[in-house]
């Protein structure tokens, strides 16, 4: 053919930076890291951990892939928690009075899941699910508009 030549050329050249850099970016995606670039995350991770703030900088960065999760409720119950008068709401008060900088909403609502894990059983869920279907009984919860 015409352009056989081309193909042999095309088979014996090396990988192009070009080449290189995809197959980085390919790596960076898949998940695989060279030890070097973790080696680096470690340095930083060390270094970032002895500049921390305790009082003035949050416990962790608002990172959506891996921090961001929906919880659905009834409106009472969100009003009751993240109201303008709810326990998130009274915390934020009383770590702001006890020195606290820069508190985040994502640290807040971390810290209820964490109590809540800690302090509810099983049988407290389940109680809290079966009364609310049970006040489902006498009507909607939500009112949804048409």
């Amino acid at each position: 053919m015409a352009f056989d030549d081309l193909e042999d050329e095309e088979s014996e050249e090396e990988s192009s930076p070009g080449d290189e850099a995809l197959d980085d970016l390919a790596g960076t995606l898949s998940g695989d890291q060279s030890s070097e670039s973790n080696n680096t995350t470690e340095k930083t991770s060390e270094e970032n951990n002895s500049e921390y703030d305790l009082q003035n900088d949050p416990a962790f960065p608002t990172a959506k892939a891996q921090t961001q999760h929906s919880v659905y409720c009834l409106p009472d119950t969100w009003d009751t928690i993240d109201g303008s008068s709810g326990l998130l709401f009274e915390a934020e008060i009383k770590l702001r009075r006890s020195g606290y900088g820069s508190v985040q909403k994502r640290e807040l609502h971390n810290a209820l899941l964490l109590a809540a894990a800690k302090q509810l059983t099983v049988e407290d869920i389940s109680e809290a699910f079966i009364q609310t279907r049970e006040n489902r009984k006498s009507g909607e919860l939500i009112e949804t508009k048409q």
